[in-house]
This record gives C-alpha cells, sequence and structure tokens, in this order.
C-alpha cells in the first residue's frame, strides 16, 4: 500500500460515524479517535486523546477491573469481544459490542491495541458489505433446515440475544442459555433440539467444550457449532477446543450464520 492509499484508507476509518475505530497504546490510552467515536461517546478528539479508555467505563467495571481484563485477553488470546454498559461524557450509559485487537509493528513488536465500538440498542448495527445479498427473515425463509431447532449458549447476554434474534429471523425455533448447566439442564428435561450452538470460552464448570461432550454423551449424533471471539487456533493450543469441530468466528454477520448452520445441519 502506498502513501496515498494510506491516506485514503485514513480518511475513510476518521470520517466513519457509524462505529467508533481507536487506536490505544500498550497501557491503554487514546491515541486516535474518529468520527464515529465522538458520535457514539460524546468527547472530542481534545477531550479524550492521552486518557486511559477506562474512562469510557462505568465505576463497577473499574472496581472490578474490567478494562484490564479486556487488554489482557486482546493480547493472550488474540480477540476480546464483549457487549456491556458503557459511558458517554455526559454521564449516560450506553449498551455497547466492544471488540479490540493487539496491534505489532512490521517487526512483530506490540505496539497497542486497535478497538472498535457500536450501540446495540439505539444507534448503529452491523450492515452487509456493499453487494452482499440480505439473508431472508424467518417468512421468507425456505430451506428444510430453518425447521430446526437450535439450542444457544453465551454467557454474555447481549451476544446471546444478538444470536437468539438472527435465528428466529431465518425461521429457526430457538432456545437459549446463558450458561452450560442451563444448557444442561434443558437436554436433560428431554426438550427436542438438533443443534447445539455454544460460546468455547464460559465461566463454571461446563465450558463450551465440556458442554458438547456431555450434551452428546446425553443425545448421541447431536451436531454441535462452536462460537469464540477468540481465533480457533488460539483456542486449540490452550486446550479449549478440539481440532476438527464446526466454528464460527465472532462477531458474525447473519449471511455467514446461516451459510453455516445450514451447512453443520446438513453435514
Amino acid at each position: 500500500m502506498n502513501a496515498n492509499e494510506r491516506d485514503l484508507v485514513q480518511r475513510f476509518v476518521d470520517d466513519m460515524t457509524d462505529y467508533a475505530i481507536v487506536i490505544l497504546d500498550v497501557q491503554g490510552r487514546v491515541l486516535t479517535w474518529n468520527a464515529g467515536a465522538r458520535a457514539l461517546f460524546g468527547y472530542t478528539s481534545d477531550d479524550i486523546v492521552g486518557r486511559r479508555f477506562t474512562v469510557l467505563h462505568t465505576k463497577a467495571d473499574n472496581l472490578l477491573g474490567k478494562p484490564e481484563t479486556a487488554l489482557g485477553d486482546a493480547l493472550q488470546w488474540g480477540r476480546h469481544d464483549s457487549t456491556g454498559p458503557m459511558l458517554r461524557k455526559d454521564g449516560a450509559r450506553l449498551q455497547v459490542r466492544l471488540i479490540m485487537r493487539p496491534l505489532s509493528d512490521s517487526w512483530q513488536r506490540h505496539v497497542g491495541f486497535g478497538l472498535f465500538a457500536y450501540d446495540t440498542e439505539g444507534g448503529a448495527k452491523p450492515v452487509a458489505v456493499a453487494g452482499e445479498p440480505e439473508v431472508p427473515v424467518a417468512a421468507e425463509a425456505t430451506s428444510p433446515a430453518a425447521r430446526a431447532k437450535i439450542l444457544v449458549v453465551d454467557d454474555n447476554s447481549g451476544v446471546l440475544e444478538e444470536a437468539t434474534e438472527q435465528l428466529t429471523r431465518l425461521g429457526y425455533d430457538v432456545v437459549s442459555a446463558s450458561s452450560g448447566a442451563e444448557a444442561l439442564a434443558v437436554l436433560e428435561r428431554g426438550e427436542r433440539v438438533d443443534l447445539l450452538f455454544t460460546d468455547v470460552v464460559m465461566p463454571g464448570d461446563l465450558a463450551g467444550r465440556d458442554l458438547a461432550d456431555k450434551a452428546t454423551e446425553l443425545r448421541p449424533g447431536l451436531k454441535v457449532l462452536f462460537a469464540s471471539g477468540y481465533f480457533e487456533g488460539a483456542l486449540v493450543s490452550k486446550g479449549a477446543l478440539e481440532t476438527d469441530v464446526q466454528f464460527i468466528a465472532k462477531p458474525y454477520r447473519m449471511k455467514a450464520l446461516a451459510q453455516k448452520v445450514e451447512e453443520v445441519l446438513g453435514s
């Protein structure tokens, strides 16, 4: 990429108003602040550049160390993905999807973090890429697999709600659970389930891999699709996931989710 192309990319990012795109240094201090960040959080560049991004978090989250956890997760796993409350300059709360990745220079030295955020309730939502066809909603779903029942499991309430909404719009019958234990209880009471769609990294004794093992013991032949904001290779190397499983990375567009679910159900 030449200098002119880099300048065009920078202008595109700076002028984008739908999404907050921010660069942080290794300590979590704000280095760049685009138009979307100004619109979402209410701070100007002069207000916030040089300050730690903890100012965007609630007092409770700061006391719990969640901003530091986000940085640590991104550095360890290559990605952090969460949905939760964040603060505008005026003190108003927003429900924000926050995605963070570590940044390295050409010598593979860690030099900072890239942060991407949007309001999940009243503001920007992911949109289809130009030229990408829209996925039909439930009334238009024609695939026989769309009549299947899917058990969706995620400890992040915002991500769980979003996945449930997308799958319902695609015409699937959906039941949700916020933990591995809750999902296992659904299966133990005999409810029909055709596909277990579970997050990999969850708190408690039943994370995604263990849940899938117990679920397939209860229901031999049950199809399983794993999801995570972490890289699949990192999950395998940490022992959180086996190789040769069905996997989709977060965040996913509805079209990609529709294709993957239909692929797993048809396999």
